[in-house]
């Protein structure tokens, strides 16, 4: 049976985390207050892995985590590699609380299929599992925490087992696969998932077509930023207890999250939709990105600036150049953003995670 491991850049002990098998990236210094931690490279089943993140926010609201090893809890079980990211908002009580639960629920899924393996199935029981439990833990603890019920988080999820990659998404981060052959120069890029954010006229339209009779569903602001009810930006999420339940719209939910218009079903949706993706030799690697990645970089971009580097610290150059080329929306470099204030640093840019997943070894001397 292979070796398990787990790489987890955050904050804090979790569920998940054996310290005899766990690989944790290092916090780089601190410079002005510009956090960041990386993991440059490591191994995983299938080759190898980068890790960086970046935050904005006073906590940091975005989870990231990769597994490499056993997928369930039965001997001689299915073996593969998990990715995930979590892009918390409204605080980070609920990204965290799927990083310690929402692998355990992905294990179970898969121990429950006795050796028969689906993959698809096991993961939209995981995110349905992971939702249960979340709202079954704001019930039983808003009262005395109530920012469990407007804590919510984004949460793409990628399985690659037998040589088939996994790909969920419910939320507006993203994943993109960059695949070249011999003698191509140029990498082409295919994103593996939806952004479900209240920006794309699509996804406004979906969720108006199942609250037609809602007409404070969708709020636009000054900025022309679209908000479902005026709060969040995405339209699926872990979470969100008060955009799904009535039960939660009265105190202690603080008064700018409770609703004038009953929520009379559930708003916001957790299941995800997904995407079956056979590898083959032109498949290179793929990168995994919370919101603020995205918001700095195009998929083309981001593919072109990873095929061009050493795979160690793959992912810190990536999140560098996002974060210079928001830097430069505000007239600044990315040195820039080391002396700026807090306050300042989260109108430029937001919490950041990336995990870059390499297919196949290369020689040391070409990494």
């Amino acid at each position: 049976m292979a070796e398990r491991f787990v790489s987890r850049l955050f904050g804090g002990p979790g569920s998940d985390d054996n310290p005899l098998t766990s690989i944790h990236g290092h916090q780089c210094k601190k410079r002005h207050g510009h956090r960041q931690r990386e993991k440059k490279l490591a191994s995983h089943l299938y080759g190898q892995y980068s890790m960086a993140l970046v935050k904005a926010n006073a906590r940091n609201e975005d989870r990231c985590q990769l597994v490499s090893g056993p997928l369930s809890n039965l001997p001689g079980g299915p073996i593969g590699v998990f990715v995930g990211i979590y892009d918390g908002h409204a605080g980070n009580l609920c990204s965290q609380f799927v990083l310690d639960n929402h692998f355990d629920n992905l294990k179970t899924a898969f121990t429950n299929q006795h050796g028969h393996v689906n993959c698809p199935v096991a993961i939209v029981e995981a995110y349905s599992s992971t939702e249960d439990k979340f709202v079954e833990h704001a019930r039983e603890n808003w009262q005395q925490k109530p920012k469990l019920a407007s804590a919510g988080s984004c949460c793409l999820s990628a399985v690659v087992h037998n040589n088939v990659l996994y790909v969920a998404n419910a939320g507006d981060s993203r994943a993109v696969l960059a695949k070249w052959g011999v003698g191509d120069e140029d990498a082409e890029e295919e994103q593996l998932s939806i952004d479900y954010t209240t920006q794309s006229v699509h996804r406004r339209r979906e969720l108006q077509d199942v609250h037609f009779d809602d007409p404070d569903l969708i709020k636009v602001n000054n900025y022309g930023i679209y908000r479902v009810r005026g709060c969040v930006q995405v339209t699926r999420a872990i979470g969100d207890v008060y955009l799904k339940f009535n039960e939660f719209n009265q105190p202690p939910l603080k008064a700018q999250y409770r609703q004038q218009q009953p929520i009379v079903r559930p708003i916001l949706r957790a299941d995800p939709t997904g995407c079956t993706r056979p590898l083959g030799p032109r498949d290179k690697f793929v990168i995994f990105g919370s919101r603020g990645l995205w918001r700095g970089i195009t998929n083309d971009e981001a593919v072109s600036l990873v095929k061009a580097s050493p795979r160690s610290g793959a992912a810190r150059a990536l999140l560098i150049k996002a974060l210079d080329n928001r830097a430069r929306r505000h007239n600044l470099v990315y040195e820039d953003l080391k002396n700026q204030p807090l306050a300042t640093r989260q109108n430029i840019h937001d919490d950041i995670s990336i995990v870059i997943l390499f297919f196949g070894n290369l020689p040391a001397e070409n990494q």
